[in-house]
């Protein structure tokens, strides 16, 4: 049916620059020296770590990937294999990770949207992310560099980063544990099968996904173990924040509800792609995936991406009902108080869509911080950064909502929000 995966969470309250990298006491010390070695690339023009606190005076600029520190407790060097570690299967056995704290990369290379944060002030709260120290990856393009080597580079020493500091868990006392397994259900218990079905961004070298280092562009719809996806062996190339592919929502959600109300057959997953003949050819081999190789009576449709993704996910809907499933989709930030703000589909047949989160016109103070000030975050040309300034939330403020469906009112719910205290 499925493999079993631990992940043991170790909490982080504090986070500062020390002369030896150590956990102890729910205190993260970093020297900094130690993970600028880590992260060095050839490729880098110039390469700094910051630390910045939640409720902290600062606002984070081209803040384009967030990620929990995680990797696998017996075999460190197998975390995130073929893009980082070396090649195993994922999704079972103990992966540690730090909570309370993510590694942020600053992105440089021209993208049209890029992200910022508060995190403090009165914007802070709309996003999970404020509530977590963040240790900023602040690397730049070296001369000559391409987007694409980049962006390569630049996740690579992330992940480098991650790992370093999760492996301080290994031997720690977890503070929580989950556990996912799929157990064979009895035939007797008559529970409707669910298959998950996701549409993946990937669109072009850098907005695109790696499954096990393998570039999803040319990919056909494939089955995957939903532990594989919590495990590391899937990582967004900035598109949305791996932080909620490590936390997937509806993953976490069916397996948790698997043997209770519902029988939870798998996950397919598809990317991404350009043509509307090719689209609905994807949506159909998706679709068939569910009905004749999970025997799926009912399928939970979501998407990361815009509004190429949105398409896919309307006509692998009507496929789905098509073949007799009874399917359901999650869109982020539409059809709210003002309907169809973000909706690009107008379907009568798409006629059972989840809303998961929306946008705000949030008045943004001035700050006393701002880290990555350089990297020209398009949503905010010819507006002061520093502030103060209103912004939609629409693409530009990190963390709000994920596409997936996780919403800052609800993800992290059980790590309390910093307030900025006035002097």
């Amino acid at each position: 049916m499925g493999k079993r995966l631990q992940l043991d969470y170790v909490n982080v309250h504090d986070v500062r620059f020390g002369s030896e990298t150590s956990l102890a006491d729910g205190v993260l010390t970093i020297n900094k020296e130690e993970l600028l070695q880590t992260a060095a690339s050839d490729l880098f023009g110039s390469l700094d770590i910051q630390l910045v606190r939640p409720g902290e005076n600062c606002r984070i600029l081209g803040i384009h990937d967030v990620m929990q520190p995680r990797c696998k407790a017996d075999h460190p060097e197998e975390s995130y294999p073929g893009i980082w570690g070396k090649l195993a299967p994922m999704g079972e056995g103990r992966t540690v990770a730090l909570k309370g704290v993510v590694v942020s990369d600053i992105y440089y290379a021209k993208c049209n949207i890029k992200y910022y944060l508060d995190m403090g002030g009165p914007c802070a709260k709309y996003s999970n992310f404020s509530r977590h120290f963040h240790i900023c990856l602040d690397a730049t393009p070296g001369e000559g560099v391409s987007d694409a080597s980049y962006a390569e580079a630049l996740k690579h020493a992330s992940l480098s980063i991650n790992v370093h500091l999760a492996k301080l868990a290994i031997n720690m006392k977890p503070d929580e544990s989950e556990v996912f397994e799929r157990e064979p259900i009895p035939s007797e218990k008559k529970l409707p099968k669910v298959a998950y079905l996701v549409t993946h961004m990937a669109s072009h070298d850098t907005w695109n996904f790696l499954y096990y280092g393998q570039s999803a562009l040319n990919f056909l719809p494939i089955v995957v173990q939903p532990t594989e996806i919590l495990d590391g062996a899937m990582v967004w190339r900035y598109w949305e924040p791996n932080y909620y592919l490590q936390n997937e929502v509806y993953i976490k959600e069916l397996m948790k509800r698997h043997g209770k109300d519902l029988e939870f057959v798998g996950v397919v997953f598809a990317n991404n792609v350009m043509k509307i003949d090719a689209k609905d050819t994807m949506g159909m081999i998706a679709a068939t995936l569910c009905k004749d190789t999970l025997q799926a009576d009912c399928v939970m449709l979501n998407k990361s991406g815009m509004g190429h993704c949105q398409l896919d996910s309307a006509l692998t809907f009507n496929w789905c009902q098509r073949l007799g499933m009874t399917t359901v989709l999650n869109l982020s930030a539409v059809s709210n108080d003002q309907p169809g703000d973000m909706l690009v589909i107008a379907d009568p047949k798409v006629d059972a869509v989840i809303n998961s989160g929306r946008n705000w016109d949030l008045d943004h103070p001035r700050v006393e911080r701002l880290v990555g000030e350089k990297t020209n975050v398009p949503c905010l040309l010819g507006v002061d950064p520093w502030g103060p300034f209103k912004h939609t939330t629409n693409f530009c403020y990190q963390g709000i909502w994920s596409q997936l469906g996780d919403y800052y009112m609800t993800t992290d719910s059980d790590i309390r929000q910093e307030v900025q205290k006035n002097d």
